[in-house]
């Protein structure tokens, strides 16, 4: 660690730190990088949207309770803290001939079919004794997955290219992108649940179960295809660096690293937005009668993103990442917290068209930054990477990256705990016919639990982020003299990014 701090303090060349700080800026991706990018993430994203399914799937059609449910998080979450707290610093550490991170966008591939694919494929009527044993199995076998995926490709991302601009750039193409990712899981799970099942003369389990089998499959295609894809151009640091930062220096670093806790306070309050998304099909089934209307209201709450994305590059000029980012979540937050007021049948019980307009109106409102938020978060966390080289003169973005995705992993633990037992709260009863076609509640205590928990958690969730957000100081002249001194960092160290591979 002296040695780093040493290397980033020597005198070096000017003309090698100015041909460094040139290194930084030149564009290296070429369409064939955005293309795999692109793809080796958005089976993910087509996953984690339908895979929000899962909650009410098993609460209608496994029959688990929601306290069941909540329980085997909870334990599945304390046994999951192992492995997030050595992924990171196995990744860091991690040297072959295809890289640092490349591989274990692969090697997870087996772990994370069988936990998440598997809970779609239990039969129904189990005991809850089983159903707690087998969520409890899958959870944990697909977290030890998550935890060295979801790291590594966090952080290949800032491993493609050393220059910010072209990062960001990459960053709002992903993001415009996966914009498909969303809306192809939400028409499935909406229109196809909705109206196949009378079709076909099937039960709804069936059509989810076949989703299940088909998203699983684009994961497993899409990134395969990155693997073979992507290359890793971010110099590394040596091992020699890294034994001498030692894991007592690098979790000193980590704890005092400011810009990091305040992502990981921001992250944490993603429980409120990841609560309003459990209970999405509750709401739309059981206070809007049908789920169908939620992708519908999905065709017009999406398209705010395809025009205001575009702007993102221009509004980070303007206004910085960190403002932007903080003024899209108060922003949002405020429009959830006045649809929640304002409730979903303002018109009357009689007046259903009304009503729909006025909650696809609101929910655009609502969403009308979801993208631009998507982009700034990751956009901060290539702020944050660069910031602990600028400090410590060691890059170990797997072990940052590790302890934010635990803390996600917590933010996601508790959405689905509070979830659980805010159903198990509002006593709810499925509904199911004789065709096995699931039907809507009636009961005015389940509605009305239902819209708050729907509508009031998004809205506290999304303004404590923005909040939290005004404490990032890599920001300004802070950021501007960070990236020069990064090239004399490098420079100093004989490193020459226009040359990595």
């Amino acid at each position: 660690m002296a040695e780093n701090v040493k290397a980033a303090n020597a005198v070096v060349d000017e003309e090698a730190v100015l041909r460094q700080y040139h290194n930084q800026n030149k564009n290296y991706l070429s369409p064939k990088h955005y293309v795999a990018y692109i793809l080796s993430g958005m089976g993910d994203t087509m996953w984690m949207t339908f895979s929000k399914k899962l909650f009410f799937f098993a609460t209608q059609f496994l029959g688990i309770s929601a306290t069941t449910w909540g329980l085997a998080e909870t334990v599945s979450f304390i046994a999951d803290t192992m492995d997030n707290a050595i992924s990171g610093l196995i990744i860091d550490r991690t040297r072959t001939r295809w890289g640092r991170v490349r591989p274990y966008i692969v090697l997870t591939l087996p772990f994370w079919v069988f936990g998440s694919l598997s809970p779609w494929l239990l039969p129904s009527s189990m005991p809850q004794s089983s159903l707690f044993i087998s969520f409890l199995i899958f959870n944990y076998v697909g977290s030890i997955a998550r935890s060295f995926y979801d790291t590594s490709y966090q952080i290949i991302l800032f491993n493609l290219t050393p220059n910010p601009i072209e990062r960001n750039r990459l960053i709002a193409t992903d993001a415009y992108a996966d914009l498909v990712g969303v809306w192809i899981p939400s028409l499935f799970s909406g229109v196809v649940v909705d109206f196949l099942p009378q079709i076909l003369g099937v039960g709804s389990r069936s059509i989810y179960t076949g989703g299940a089998i088909a998203f699983t499959v684009c994961v497993v295609i899409f990134r395969t295809y990155g693997f073979f894809s992507l290359k890793e151009r971010m110099p590394l640091s040596t091992r020699q660096e890294m034994n001498e930062m030692g894991l007592v220096q690098t979790i000193k670093s980590i704890g005092t690293c400011r810009p990091m806790w305040v992502l990981l306070i921001k992250n944490f309050f993603g429980v409120g937005k990841a609560t309003g998304s459990m209970v999405e099909d509750f709401f739309w089934l059981n206070c809007m009668g049908r789920l169908s209307y939620g992708t519908i209201a999905g065709l017009f709450t999406g398209l705010p993103s395809y025009f205001v994305l575009p702007l993102a590059p221009k509004l980070t000029k303007k206004f910085g990442l960190r403002n932007l980012a903080a003024g899209s979540y108060m922003f949002c937050g405020l429009c959830y917290f006045i649809m929640w007021i304002v409730g979903y049948k303002p018109f009357g019980e009689d007046k259903f068209i009304l009503n729909l307009i006025w909650i696809i109106v609101a929910l655009t409102f609502c969403g009308s930054l979801n993208s631009i938020q998507r982009y700034c978060g990751t956009s901060l966390n290539g702020d944050l990477y660069d910031y602990v080289e600028w400090k410590s003169g060691v890059r170990n973005e797997a072990t940052i990256t590790a302890a934010m995705s635990y803390f996600k992993l917590i933010s996601d633990a508790a959405a689905k705990m509070i979830s659980a037992f805010a159903v198990a709260a509002i006593h709810y009863i499925p509904l199911i016919d004789a065709n096995g076609i699931q039907v809507p509640q009636t009961d005015p205590g389940m509605l009305a639990g239902i819209w708050t928990v729907f509508a009031l958690a998004p809205a506290i969730g999304r303004f404590m982020k923005g909040v939290t957000l005004m404490f990032f100081n890599v920001h300004g002249e802070t950021k501007e003299t960070m990236m020069y001194e990064l090239a004399k960092i490098r420079a100093a160290k004989g490193i020459d990014t226009e040359g990595a591979e």
